[in-house]
């Protein structure tokens, strides 16, 4: 037992935590090439900051508007009946199908303006707003399209736990609905605020593919046009790292390094900061106003505030997603896709992503059972806060830690697929083992212990006793798993530039004005990628079913 625990330790340590956080190692002992070669430049200095601030402000911005947005849409799904609310849960997740490069394309498409390069043409479809070119306002609409889900999911989770019992007293007593949720279901919603906010912000410092797509169709980031010197950081690194590429400009590498460095390290402050905010963060609940709520309660506030909830949905969130459908209908072909090439990214993509969640499975949840049933207590909550490293570091940031990190053992991996691989490996990781310790925290280890009483073994307690009732949370951490990595890009182009998955290719379609054709891939991507999740679900209903 002691020798399986070391190998999965040391499967951790080597294969994820190293990685993730090796070019804070590579700054520290490299800073007297930075100092060289980065600090003494002021365009690559002037860069770094502006990028920093548009990508924390953005993220920041984004975690209040889902914040505000996504309480109401939680409540009404939690706490009222109404028809279509199973549709209502279905479509909030839709966007997540999406790649981030193709809401990228779609969010240009319906909110701004965007930039013709070379001449070229680029006429947005009926419909669309072409309200902005700015950048801030580009990227804020985008990140509501990714992070909206995770908001509502995670208050509507934290919400389902509080019996309703408590408001339901509190009106007996007189309170109005408003006066009981402000001052009893607010209190006990700190928690779901503070995961919803650090999924929002990680998800919105991590996005890759979706930022480096919008900010070139508005002419930002490197493409040529009007504002090409403004980028947000995972923008600006995927940049630099194309201009890295060429061996007269060495500087280009700890430049990145630089970066990376900083939005690791400037992102897991921010978080435990903001963790340990919401956690104490105090409502007003001395004072109360018995008229002024009352009237908010009833009447036709609460309607208008359950539509504005939906309007919101709609009109921010699935309409900007979905946008580039329209494009596809009456765009014009520019060349035609090369499906002979679509088709290899797409297997490409499933053969990185099946593999990555196939290791994920087999060493997530033996992880997910140390954390949880391991003996030694303070190895598993130190474990426990480590795992989720991966998850809060930006995709791209992380990437150019994987690529520094075994550029140093180039020999061990010779493959760009193999190291395409194992990046993915690291930042899903975490999506199998948070599912996995969420189920068994859940489960009664009474019911393990008196299987042992009668006899069994640890693994036959496992696939008796344990495996039955977490086997939907294996389930769920896989599909996530699986569809991160395939719709990842920053972590796959900061490691190799000559894989390219289907988001890769997306990227590169919108990057050269194949906006049809882009549109087209993203519409065949979604269709395969639904059949192989259904047809997933489908095998392990029947294998329930039998057994």
């Amino acid at each position: 037992m002691r020798a399986w625990y070391a190998g999965l330790l040391a499967f951790f340590v080597v294969l994820i935590l190293a990685p993730t956080l090796y070019v804070l190692w590579y700054v520290i002992s490299g800073w007297g090439l930075i100092q060289d070669l980065v600090l003494p430049n002021p365009t690559l200095v002037g860069a770094i900051g502006p990028a920093l601030w548009l990508s924390f402000g953005v993220a920041l911005t984004v975690a209040g508007i889902d914040l505000v947005a996504g309480l109401p849409l939680a409540w009404l799904l939690v706490r009222k009946d109404f028809r279509g609310k199973d549709w209502v849960n279905t479509i909030i997740d839709s966007p997540l199908a999406v790649t981030t490069a193709g809401l990228g394309l779609s969010v240009v498409l319906f909110w701004g303006i965007p930039w013709a390069a070379s001449g070229s043409s680029i006429v947005p479809p009926p419909g669309a707003l072409g309200l902005t070119s700015d950048a801030f306002l580009i990227l804020m609409f985008l990140h509501l399209t990714t992070t909206f889900p995770y908001m509502v999911r995670s208050l509507a989770a934290i919400l389902e736990e509080i019996e309703i019992e408590y408001e339901n007293a509190a009106r007996a007593a007189g309170a109005s609905r408003l006066t009981a949720v402000r001052t009893i279901t607010l209190p006990m919603f700190r928690s779901g605020m503070a995961t919803g906010l650090i999924l929002v912000i990680a998800k919105a410092l991590s996005d890759t593919g979706g930022a480096f797509a919008a900010l070139g169709l508005i002419g930002a980031c490197g493409s040529g046009g009007p504002s090409t010197d403004v980028c947000n950081g995972t923008g600006l690194i995927n940049y630099w790292k194309n201009l890295s590429a060429d061996p007269l400009r060495p500087e280009f590498t700890p430049a990145l390094a630089l970066v990376s460095a900083l939005m690791i390290a400037l992102s897991l402050v921010l978080l435990v900061v903001l963790k340990y905010v919401a956690q104490r963060l105090h409502f007003p609940l001395r004072r109360v106003w018995p008229g002024v709520e009352g009237r908010l309660s009833r009447g036709s506030v609460p309607t208008l505030r359950n539509l504005a909830a939906i309007g919101f949905l709609v009109g921010f969130i699935l309409v900007p997603s979905f946008f580039f459908l329209l494009y596809g209908v009456v765009g014009t072909p520019a060349a035609g896709l090369d499906w002979r090439g679509f088709w290899g990214a797409v297997g490409v993509s499933f053969l990185v992503g099946g593999l990555a969640t196939a290791v994920d499975l087999a060493a997530g949840i033996p992880m997910a059972i140390l954390i949880t049933r391991g003996r030694v207590r303070w190895l598993g909550r130190l474990l426990d806060a480590l795992v989720n490293v991966p998850y809060i570091v930006p995709s791209a940031a992380l990437g150019i830690s994987l690529g520094l990190f075994w550029k140093a053992q180039r020999t061990l991996v010779p493959s760009d697929l193999v190291l395409v691989i194992m990046a993915h490996i690291a930042f899903t990781f975490p999506f199998v083992v948070r599912n996995v310790v969420g189920a068994l925290e859940q489960l009664d280890p009474a019911l393990e212990e008196t299987a042992r009483t009668l006899g069994a073994k640890p693994i036959q307690t496992f696939r008796r006793v344990v495996f039955p009732s977490v086997r939907p949370a294996i389930l769920a951490g896989a599909i996530m798993a699986f569809t991160r990595s395939v719709g990842e890009t920053g972590a796959t182009v900061s490691v190799s530039t000559e894989t390219v998955t289907i988001p890769v290719l997306i990227v590169n379609l919108i990057r050269s004005g194949s906006f049809y054709e882009a549109s087209i891939a993203q519409v065949a991507l979604l269709a395969v990628s639904f059949a192989a999740i259904l047809g997933l679900r489908m095998v392990v209903q029947r294998r329930r079913r039998r057994g």
